[in-house]
């Protein structure tokens, strides 16, 4: 009986120096989307897709990641005592929304390196990773999205979009094992390329941080040789994996969001506020008198 996808890796521990200065002290992961910060998104997606465990990946530098998750005692008490109910019920839920473990990656060695730093977490299982430069609004959470799509393979899954061709140099990208135009959304693939030019692109599907992988991928990290950039990069692990495992991708349904840039943090900014039921029409009149 195959076994169901339950726990999700998200790696937490980089630098974020796309947001200097602030990332001085504040941790990108804990900027805020309105008044929750972008950790909280990817956790929620987990808990609604019907994850059982989160695994944040952190560095020894990231303990306040840490804390958001955990009781404050204090505060809690405070806002007790003076009668301010809902907000209590916001701050319970941030350590009652999904089981929160952490583990620590003390260098910044690639993402399949940071991965494998919770190997001990997985049990020879397979599971998901959601990486936080990207939050994705969906009807159907993105990740539920592609563990619907392994429940179908049996086989590791790459969530991928379609990506205009000036932009495919920043991202990973499949190969497709047949002609895409006679497939649907979730299809072979026998490699994926990182960052190629466009001239040299396997095809429009990038890689957009929601995967799902078969507990063969751990096994095969722990041996893989720094690549491109002195890192442990999960993409030269693909190779080796369909030498005795097929991997498909699938096109997820969704709006993506960039967090780790600028723009895309503007964009997500906008867009969630114009979905709050409190502050949309005041933000609408702003934006229309600009």
């Amino acid at each position: 009986m195959m076994k169901q996808v339950k726990k999700v890796i998200i790696p937490a521990a980089g630098w974020g120096t796309r947001f200097l200065p602030l990332t001085k002290v504040v941790h990108k992961e804990l900027v805020p989307v309105l008044n929750k910060p972008i950790i909280h998104y990817l956790v929620e997606e987990a808990a609604a897709s019907g994850i059982e465990e989160v695994i944040l990946v952190i560095s020894p530098r990231k303990m306040e990641i840490m804390k958001y998750f955990q009781e404050n005692v204090a505060l809690e008490h405070m806002l007790k005592e003076k009668g301010k109910l809902e907000m209590l019920y916001e701050v319970e839920q941030t350590r009652r929304i999904i089981k929160v473990t952490f583990a620590i990656q003390n260098e910044q060695l690639g993402l399949g390196h940071a991965i494998f730093m919770a190997a001990d977490h997985t049990n020879d299982e397979p599971f998901a990773v959601i990486l936080g430069d990207d939050l994705i609004k969906s009807k159907t959470p993105a990740i539920k999205q592609l563990i619907d799509a392994y429940e179908k393979t049996g086989s590791s899954i790459l969530g991928v979009q379609d990506i205009p061709e000036d932009s495919i140099h920043k991202y990973g990208v499949v190969t497709p094992r047949n002609d895409l135009e006679k497939e649907n959304e979730l299809f072979a693939i026998s490699g994926a390329v990182e960052k190629p030019a466009a001239s040299e692109a396997p095809s429009n599907k990038a890689i957009l941080g929601r995967y799902i992988f078969t507990p063969k991928l751990m096994k095969l990290l722990r041996d893989l040789k720094p690549g491109v950039g002195n890192e442990i990069n999960v993409v030269d692990a693909f190779a080796e994996l369909m030498e005795t495992e097929e991997m498909h991708a699938f096109t997820f349904e969704g709006q993506r969001y960039d967090l780790g840039s600028i723009e895309g943090f503007v964009k997500a900014t906008i867009d969630y506020s114009l979905e709050n039921e409190e502050i949309k029409d005041s933000i609408q009149e702003f934006i229309k008198n600009k």
